[in-house]
């Protein structure tokens, strides 16, 4: 089983570091830098010499998902500020082979704390045991090739976040509108499979 881990780090030296470490021996890891000036260890690491921030946060994302040079069976995308629970890699892949839906195309991994509802399609989440279908994904999920294949390259995306400067990057309501618009089925873990650590609390998208 091939398996590869996706990570975009900012101004996260010690966090993205902590969680590569966590995941050596479990797959090929590739982290992007947006523009920081650390390098990041133990992994296939690249950095982009500009920061592109929020406003071109569309275009780190499609810089990352060029970057592996092979097809794997999974790819875990993950945010620079969490870490894996135990066993996360064989947890996550058990419930989405649980999940008989031949329209699922991908899983989220991390469960917020407060869990969410409807959010970007509208669409209030069906339960089941292991999973829920929310049909929204944000940028920490679980995918295979045709995930990838069917989102494309991501548009440019253009908000007024002067206006409203704590309005997302737009990537995640992006994906999420495609794939539901193309019948895709978008799943959840009921379990998390990944807690924020400390740096979570400070968001580097939205700098007070």
């Amino acid at each position: 089983m091939r398996v590869c881990f996706l990570i975009t780090t900012y101004d996260r030296e010690k966090s993205c570091q902590r969680l590569v470490d966590s995941l050596q021996g479990l797959g090929d890891i590739f982290v992007l830098n947006d523009g920081s000036s650390y390098e990041i260890k133990n992994c296939y690491y690249f950095s982009q010499v500009k920061h592109l921030g929020k406003p071109g946060y569309w275009k780190t994302v499609n810089n990352l998902w060029i970057l592996p040079c092979k097809e794997y069976d999974y790819y875990f995308m993950i945010p620079d500020d969490f870490l894996p629970v135990e066993d996360f890699v064989k947890k996550t892949i058990d419930v989405w082979l649980s999940i008989k839906d031949k329209s699922k195309i991908c899983i989220n991994t991390y469960r917020d704390p407060v869990p969410r509802e409807k959010c970007w399609t509208n669409v209030e989440p069906i339960e089941f045991g292991t999973h829920r279908k929310t049909q929204w994904v944000d940028m920490c999920f679980m995918c295979s090739k045709l995930f990838f294949q069917r989102v494309g390259i991501i548009p440019k995306i253009s908000y007024n976040w002067q206006k409203e400067p704590l309005k997302s990057s737009g990537v995640g309501s992006y994906i999420s509108l495609r794939l539901h618009r193309e019948g895709y089925s978008i799943y959840q873990t009921k379990e998390t499979m990944f807690i924020a650590q400390e740096a979570h609390n400070t968001s580097k998208m939205n700098a007070r």
